[in-house]
């Protein structure tokens, strides 16, 4: 047959390679994950679709590789920087609450002391400052754990009514009560 000679058949066409696994492939080398991961999947399904017209396999593959190497990691990175955060302010949360207990309770010494005109180290009906003042014995509670103490007499200003056991290993103590 001569090579100049017009055939009948039609010219073989050679399969294209497929955009998305070019792209997935870059992608996941560039760390760029979540678009390498749908990039190469949408490759591989095309691919598969294409009946022969596409190639690229082994680039799509290769970037949903990268793309699960990558994002796992990142995934659990985030995972353990969230635990960390939501323990620190879990933390924050209970000094902050102890903290404004500690107050709630100052707070109603003072007021049980000057209705009933008592001076420093007067003793302290608890059941009656309560009642009066309407504090619960939820005030008396440090949500890290344990009891704030209870007054039994009125301390003089700038001492705490009620510390918390927890005052100097959580500083579960506010940074200046002088004044309380």
């Amino acid at each position: 047959m001569n090579p100049y000679e017009a055939s009948d058949q039609p010219p073989a066409l050679r399969p294209q390679t497929s955009g998305l696994a070019i792209a997935s492939l870059v992608t996941g080398l560039t760390c760029i994950f979540p678009a390498a991961l749908i990039c190469g999947h949408m490759a591989l399904s095309r691919i598969k679709d294409s009946a022969g017209r596409l190639e690229g396999r082994g680039m799509a593959i290769t970037g949903i590789v990268l793309g699960y190497a990558g994002i796992i990691p990142s995934i659990l990175m985030i995972l353990s920087i969230l635990f960390v955060g939501a323990r620190a302010w879990k933390k924050g949360s209970d000094r902050a609450r102890c903290i404004i207990n500690q107050r709630m309770i100052q707070q109603s010494v003072r007021a049980y002391q000057a209705h009933h005109f008592l001076s420093d180290y007067s003793s302290i009906d608890i059941e009656a400052l309560k009642a009066e003042t309407g504090l619960s014995s939820s005030a008396f509670i440090c949500p890290a754990g344990g009891n704030l103490e209870l007054p039994h007499s009125v301390p003089p200003v700038g001492i705490l009514a009620s510390p918390c056991p927890h005052a100097a290993d959580l500083q579960h103590a506010p940074t200046d009560h002088s004044n309380w």
